[in-house]
């Protein structure tokens, strides 16, 4: 595999570990409200699994942030990637702290590492089809 195909796939993983942290978010009052239920069925311990998904949304993300941002070759859309991470990370930490911007963060964060992603994604094809042009 070389370092182009690598890219896409580090795009794709952010796309999808942003657009499903977007999901979780959104769902997370459904979750609250039927917390009865499923802790009846399932267990008590159900909250602390759906907490921990932040954290593997946070990592995921950051893997495939820190992979596009360092391979890619548009300066602004390395520091997008970087800035649309930083803000979805600041908006998790202060979830934690209960601050109720945190969550307006999350999904500014998490929206903008969607679109980063796919830009840069679509970027990298363009380069692709540019080198293959030279050859």
């Amino acid at each position: 595999m070389n370092r182009t195909e690598n890219m896409e796939y580090s795009d794709w993983l952010g796309v999808a570990a942003s657009g499903l942290c977007a999901i979780h978010c959104t769902l997370t009052p459904l979750f609250f409200a039927a917390k009865p239920v499923l802790e009846s069925t399932i267990g008590e311990h159900t909250h602390g699994f759906w907490a921990a998904l932040d954290y593997v949304f946070l990592g995921l993300s950051l893997l495939a942030v820190w992979y596009s941002a360092r391979h890619t070759t548009h300066t602004v859309l390395r520091w997008v990637l970087w800035v649309a991470w930083g803000v979805f990370a600041v908006g998790l930490l202060s979830e934690l702290l209960e601050l109720s911007f945190g969550k307006w963060f999350m999904y500014a964060g998490s929206i903008s590492l969607v679109i980063a992603h796919l830009k840069n994604y679509r970027h990298c094809q363009q380069c692709k089809i540019e080198t293959s042009n030279q050859s």
